[in-house]
């Protein structure tokens, strides 16, 4: 009973938000693996996400990589293109302590009082 219950929340949740399409980026551009957090880019250095994964060889992923719903714009959210923190430091290494955002992978980067700039990126095809 516990576990037909489990079963039938997990399908109401994948429902309710929708899946994401592994396997094709945006424009029908397809990616190889799994989406994942660009390397930092500090403020000024680009002005969208598909600038900053392309200077890393890569392409975006408009809201393809997982986050805390916690902290993710707007609220709800549980996949993000964007990671925002004050300063580099851990954020760099971890893109679990940034502030998420969901946008498509042109629009223009909102820092506000943020400095520092991941994005979710994949390798191409």
């Amino acid at each position: 009973m516990r576990r037909s219950w489990m079963t039938f929340s997990l399908a109401v949740a994948l429902m309710a938000c929708g899946a994401r399409q592994v396997g094709d980026g945006e424009d029908g551009d397809p990616w190889i693996g799994e989406p994942d957090w660009s390397p930092c880019a500090a403020k000024g250095e680009v002005e969208t996400c598909a600038e900053l994964c392309e200077a890393s060889g890569m392409i975006c992923v408009a809201d393809g990589c997982p986050v805390d719903p916690q902290f993710c714009d707007p609220d709800p959210c549980d996949a993000a293109t964007q990671a925002l923190a004050i300063g580099a430091g851990q954020f760099c290494v971890d893109a679990s302590v940034g502030t998420f955002v969901s946008s498509s992978c042109d629009a223009p980067i909102e820092w506000l009082f943020s400095n520092t700039l991941r994005c979710c990126c994949a390798q191409p095809e």
